[in-house]
């Protein structure tokens, strides 16, 4: 009798405990308590069958308020998934968005392994906003909201328990993998052309890869950061004045192995170089 109590008690119990998950918020709780304690992160859609983008979203939302209600400062925004083999490699049918808060900027240079689950490095564009964005933008005149334009590397961390079956909304919903960043010496906008400049990272004076232009984010910079603008206002957040938004990785990620490191631009930025530790 008191087996089959407990037989009809976890019947009864499952769905509940299975409906708290599906919940969103419960997932999200999951995704910042992991990443507070540096432990790797259970995919989103499997605690979340048939995942949508505008869960993931969501989800990613409730996230960065988590941080936020921690102290933590939005200071921009990265994109993700910008380059077709990237978004072929997950299947998703464009790039993606996450935020970048501001205890996340590196501003030593110094790149320590912890916190970091798997730590990746992306040579990247960044521009600082000139003023608050509240409508869309059209890679047109996109320009004119933007300050100065920089070299930046973006450090995520592909903190996941496991890639087995890893989808762009499970990246999407844990914040596109947003752990670090580094951005070099600023330049005027009018003086960069940014679709001609190319970026190369180096590791103890080693090339890593060929140099890749500009337009490898979305084939034109202006509309990748258009897109990136026009994506973070559509599912409900705020870009404000002097925020700071990075376009795409130019190439491939490396993995962030201990070492001496160079982004090498030309087209008008300089060079930002940082170690690993």
């Amino acid at each position: 009798m008191k087996r089959r109590y407990s037989l009809v008690l976890g019947m009864v119990l499952v769905p509940f405990l299975f409906a708290g998950v599906h919940a969103g918020e419960d997932v999200s709780q999951v995704l910042f308590e992991n990443y507070e304690a540096c432990k790797p992160v259970p995919l989103p859609s499997s605690l979340i069958p048939d995942l949508s983008v505008d869960r993931s979203y969501q989800i990613q939302k409730q996230l960065v308020s988590k941080f936020v209600q921690d102290g933590g400062v939005i200071a921009g925004y990265k994109a993700g998934l910008t380059s077709q083999p990237a978004q072929q490699k997950f299947k998703a049918p464009g790039p993606v968005t996450g935020v970048l808060l501001k205890n996340m900027e590196i501003t030593d240079r110094q790149v320590k392994a912890k916190p970091f689950t798997k730590m990746m490095l992306e040579v990247e564009i960044g521009y600082r906003l000139n003023r608050d964005v509240e409508t869309p933008t059209t890679p047109e005149d996109v320009k004119q909201l933007v300050d100065v334009v920089m070299p930046a590397v973006e450090i995520p961390d592909l903190n996941f328990a496991t890639f087995k079956g890893l989808a762009f909304t499970d990246i999407i919903a844990d914040n596109v993998g947003a752990r670090g960043f580094i951005l070099g010496p600023p330049q005027p906008v009018d003086q960069v052309d940014p679709n001609a400049v190319t970026g190369r990272l180096f590791m103890n004076g080693e090339a890593l890869g060929k140099p890749v232009p500009g337009r490898a984010a979305l084939g034109d910079q202006w509309k990748a950061l258009s897109w990136s603008i026009n994506n973070v206002l559509e599912n409900g957040g705020e870009i404000k004045k002097g925020m700071v938004i990075i376009t795409g990785s130019l190439g491939r990620m490396y993995p962030g192995k201990p070492g001496s490191y160079k982004a090498v631009y030309t087209g008008g930025l300089d060079n930002l170089a940082f170690t690993v530790q």
